[in-house]
Formats: structure tokens, sequence, C-alpha cells
């Protein structure tokens, strides 16, 4: 089953659109990721070294405050002291409820010996304000010792979070990378498989388009065989279906051409050949004396009996060349002769135009295998058209050379050329091609298909050069030994 044009766009736009999908739902994954560790240590880390400073701070101002006040017995410097508790006590609970499981401990620590100091200055406040002797130097060093494993702690958890700042960071660039040439690979291969079904899916539609054509050209030049056959879309091979249908109905419509054509010469010529036979009888004075006036007209029926006579065997030879029925008797023979022959038979008409004429042989020509009358048919055709086109007192010329094992016969005028595009269909039947001017002659448009169709049975080939106001030159080759 083959899927129709619409189908196979849509599948490929809705494969095209899934790639571009997972392409985009791969970057948003990895850039959550990298916004979910951003925000960790933003939201954990930075403020939990915020809190250590603080805390820091706080402890080592506390310890000034509370040492002042045993000195100075100042209870201002023990308000201080409680203040600065206040606020230790607040960032330590700020600090604990953003921590991670690495420093909750930390942080449990340093309240627990947080509290044993301030139990220890609050005892040493009450022994100094009862001013009784107590042993002050073992209080400053309990106090110190407290002061200084809190603060050991606090200097762990600042070295803690660094570190774990620092690996979020070193898995975030390594992330990155990562997220970097997976995102280059992928972009790749989804540019690559887009490519793919991009070719693929106009591969699928061109190809079969491409067959179309070329069947259509064929058709064109009058080729009716072989129906196309193509593994396309639907819409495209309904088309196929309607083309060939089309061609056979042109190649029956062909024959029935070709049959009428076969069929009329025949019957045609019988009565032409018995009109020219009666018209000659009548102007040779069989029926009897006849008058000047009577001697002209039946000398002009004489010419166009004749002429009718020449296109009804032109209707028949093409007859038989399209039904592969054309005979040709093949022998070993020079082409000079049956040049100078055509050239002596166009030679009235060339002085009556007063066209120059011109003619080249390239050294001895060697024999050919050829029809001497077809080969003959064509050098009348090419140089008939030739000084059929070209104007009053202008020039044809014919050459024949000898090249790389083959001979080339050219016939070019100096007439009024002819449109590139037509110098391919003026070889085909019934095709004169774009002439235009004042020399212009209407005629029947087989004279070349039938010189064509001669020469590629001889093994040749035979085209057209030329430009519209700058005459034409026709050419023919033949394999030589």
């Amino acid at each position: 089953m083959h899927l129709s044009l619409f189908s196979r766009l849509t599948v490929g736009y809705l494969a095209i659109f899934a790639i571009v999908a997972a392409a985009s739902t791969y970057a948003i994954v990895e850039l959550t990721d990298f916004g979910n560790q951003a925000e960790s240590i933003l939201r954990i880390d930075n403020r939990v070294l915020d809190h250590e400073k603080f805390l820091t701070d706080l402890l080592l101002a506390q310890s000034r405050a509370e040492q002042k006040y045993v000195i100075t017995r100042d209870e201002a410097w023990y308000l201080q002291f409680v203040r600065l508790k206040i606020d230790f006590e607040a960032r330590a609970e700020g600090a604990a409820s953003v921590a991670d499981v690495l420093a909750k401990p930390i942080l449990l620590r340093v309240r627990n010996n947080y509290r044993r100091y301030v139990d220890l200055v609050d005892r040493e406040a009450r022994l100094v304000r009862t001013r009784k002797q107590y042993p002050q130097a073992q209080f400053k060093q309990d106090k110190d010792n407290l002061v200084d494993a809190m603060l050991d702690e606090l200097e762990r958890l600042r070295a803690n979070q660094q570190l774990a700042t620092y690996a979020k960071v070193k898995d975030l660039a390594a992330a990155a990378a990562q997220a970097r040439e997976a995102s280059l690979s992928i972009t790749a291969g989804c540019l690559l498989m887009i490519v793919l079904m991009s070719l693929l899916i106009t591969k699928s539609i061109t190809r079969p388009l491409a067959a179309l054509k070329a069947k259509t050209q064929e058709i064109a030049r009058g080729n009716f065989d072989n129906p196309v056959q193509v593994n396309s879309p639907q819409e495209i091979g309904e088309l196929a279906v309607a083309l060939n249908s089309m061609s056979e109905r042109l190649k029956e419509l062909d024959h029935m051409k070709a049959d009428f054509f076969a069929a009329m010469s025949h019957e045609l010529r019988t009565p032409l050949t018995s009109i020219k036979e009666g018209t000659g009888l009548l102007l040779d004075g069989v029926g009897g004396a006849t008058t000047e006036k009577q001697q002209k007209l039946l000398g002009i029926i004489a010419e166009e009996s004749n002429r009718l006579i020449s296109l009804v065997n032109t209707f028949l030879d093409l007859a038989k060349m399209e039904a592969g029925m054309m005979r040709y008797e093949f022998e070993m023979s020079p082409i000079d002769p049956l040049i100078k022959r055509a050239v002596a038979e166009i030679t009235p008409l060339v002085e009556a135009k007063q066209i120059h004429f011109d003619s080249a042989l390239d050294g001895p020509m060697p024999a050919l295998r050829l029809d001497p009358e077809r080969i003959l048919q064509v050098l009348r055709n090419l140089m008939g058209n030739a000084v059929k086109f070209t104007p009053k007192g202008g020039q044809v010329s014919i050459a024949v050379k000898r090249r790389d094992g083959i001979l080339e016969v050219s016939v070019k005028d100096s007439g009024p050329g002819i449109p590139a595009e037509s110098l391919e269909s003026i070889f085909e039947k019934f095709s004169q091609g774009s002439h235009a001017g004042a020399n212009h002659r209407q005629g029947t448009g087989l004279g070349l298909a039938i010189a064509k169709n001669i020469i590629s049975s001889h093994g040749g080939n035979i085209w057209a050069e030329s430009q519209s106001g700058s005459g034409s030159k026709f050419v023919f080759v033949l394999p030589c030994c």
C-alpha cells in the first residue's frame, strides 16, 4: 500500500517534530539539572557560609564582651553579651534550617558547646556579682577551650561547605561539557535525520515525476510503447495510469492515422497514375490535335499530377518506415556520384534564383554500404530545402569529408535560419520548425523525418545547426571503413 502525498508529508513532518521535541526535552532536562545545582549552591552553600561568618564574628564578640565584664564588672558588657547571644542563637537556628546532612552534625556540636559556654558565663557572672573569690583562671580556661572548640567546628563547617561548593561547580562544568557534546551529537543526528527524511520524501516524489516527464517527452517524440511503471504515492500513481492510458489512446490514433495515410496513398496512386498517363497521351496528340492553350492546361495538369504522385509516394514511404517494412537495397558504393547527381538535378532552380552554389569534396571518397536511391533521396531533400529557403542571390554549399571512421556530409545555406528551440522538432513528422520571413514555404513536413529514418537505418546520425538570421547547416554522418 502506497501512502498518499499528504500522508507522506504528514508522517515526515511528524517524525521531524518528534526528533526536535526529543532534542528539546533533553535540553530542558539538562537545563533543569543545571538550575537545581545552581540553586543548591545559592540556597544552601552560600547561605551556610554567610551564617558561619556571622557566627564566628558573634562568638568572638561575645568572648570579648564577657571577658571585659569579668575584668571591669560593668553590667553594660554583660548586657552586650546577652544581646549578642540572642543574635548568635538566631543565626545558629537559621544555619540549621538550610544546612545539608554534612553541615547539621557540625552545627549541632557548635550549639551544644555554645550552651555549655553560656552556662559557664552565667555562673561566672553570678560569682562576680557576689564579689567572692572563685577560680577565675579555671573559668577562663574552660571558656577559652569551648570557644576554641566552636571556632574549630565553624572553620570545619566553612571548609566543608567550600569543598561542597567546589565539587558542585566541578560537577556543573563536567555536566555542561557532557551536555554540550550530547547537544552537538543530538543536533547533528537530528539534522542528519531531517536531511535523510527530506531526501527520501523528496526522492519518492521527484523520481516518479521524472519518469512521468521522460515518458511525456517520449510521447511528444511519437514513442507510445513501454508504459511507465512508477513506485509512487497514490496521486502520482493515478497520474501514471492516466498517462499510460493516454499513451495507449494516442498510439491507437497514430496507427489509425498511419493506416489512413497508407490506405489513401494506395487508393490515390492508381487514379493519379491514370491521370498522368492520360495527360501524357493527350500531350502526345493521341486523342487528336490540341490547341496551344489546351497544351498549356494539359502541361499544368501533368505537373500537378507528378507533384501529387510524389506526395503520395512520400506518405507511402513514411507508412512503410513506421511499420518497419521499408526495404533497402544496400551495396558498396561511393557517395560522390550521388552528390553530383543531386547537384545536377537542383542546378536549374539554383540558376533561376541566382544562387551561388559551391561543393567541396575532401579527396577521393571511399565506398560505403548504402542504398543509393535512399541516400539520393536524403541529398535531394537537404539540398532542395537549402535552395528553397535561401533568398535570391544567396549562397548554398555542400561539403564532404572523412574523419575518425565516418563520412560527414553537410549542406549549408544563407537563409533565415532556424530558432534553437526548433532544431530537434524539425526532424519530427509534420513539423516544419519556425521558419519566418518572405522565403517561408509550406510543405508536408515529412522530408526531414524520412531523411532521419533513412540515415538511422544506415547506422548514421543527422542533425541541424543554426541560429535565427544566420543561415542553417544540416549534417549527416555515415560509418565508413
